[in-house]
């Protein structure tokens, strides 16, 4: 028997599609160390067969070696059939529904676990300060969005992230907690902002909003306008903006509509 054939083995037991190994990851499985020359040429790692029964190992699981990077240790497989020559062969799989459903899925499997970059693009249109800007102001938009509240923390500045079904309810019920106008309902949300933002009635307290239309969501470069009317986007858009208050070192708080 071939030393790398715990490696076959191993290969044809994995259900994904793609399987990225260290290179002590793999002596661990066929328990000895590999040849100097895998460590150090890539054509150790091809994909010929043929006497080369290390790379039968793969092969004839149903794999091929996709990428090497031996200046990481790391070696890329990937799957070319479900099941390899000692496990299923392929034409009881093709007589089976489950068997060519998984096929199936693996594929699409594939291209969901690619690594994504998920990025949030602005424009903040300036309200100013709450106590200056009444509520009919023709720049608060009546339909939603999201707010950012500011005010002095010492020397620095902290902020409030809020989601709104409507920025200019919102916007009044702070004003209007800012006014002491107790037991209204519109108050409620306006209260739960001074609270969270630690915010004082009497101390400056900056608002900028995101309206409709001045949010676009990317994908790997692909992208287009948020949709800030639907909550869950809403609240998806408010989360980024969260994060980036984190990670811009300002203290930070998140109020959900």
């Amino acid at each position: 028997m071939s030393k790398y054939e715990p490696l076959r083995e191993h290969l044809a037991r994995l259900t994904d599609v793609v399987w990225a190994a260290k290179l002590n990851e793999v002596e661990g499985i066929i328990g000895s160390n590999l040849p100097k020359s895998a460590r150090e040429h890539r054509t150790w790692w091809a994909n010929s067969g043929g006497s080369l029964v290390h790379q039968n190992a793969w092969l004839d699981a149903g794999w091929r070696v996709e990428r090497t990077d031996l200046t990481r240790d790391v070696i890329v497989f990937r799957r070319q059939l479900i099941g390899g020559t000692g496990v299923t062969s392929r034409s009881s799989a093709a007589k089976s529904p489950q068997k060519i459903a998984e096929k199936r899925l693996c594929k699409h499997m594939a291209s969901l676990r690619q690594p994504a970059t998920v990025t949030l693009r602005t424009e903040w249109t300036v309200l100013g300060d709450v106590a200056k800007t009444p509520c009919s102001n023709t720049a608060i938009p009546r339909d939603a969005g999201v707010v950012r509240f500011a005010t002095l923390d010492g020397d620095d500045v902290k902020t409030v992230i809020a989601s709104a079904a409507s920025v200019q309810q919102l916007y009044r019920s702070i004003r209007m907690e800012m006014k002491g106008m107790e037991g209204n309902a519109d108050c409620m949300t306006g209260k739960s902002i001074i609270e969270a933002g630690g915010f004082e009635a009497d101390t400056p307290i900056e608002c900028d909003v995101v309206k409709s239309g001045n949010a676009w969501l990317l994908t790997d470069g692909r992208g287009r306008k948020a949709n800030l009317d639907d909550a869950t986007e809403r609240s998806l858009v408010a989360q980024l903006l969260y994060l980036q208050e984190l990670q811009s070192g300002r203290s930070a708080k998140l109020i959900k509509d």
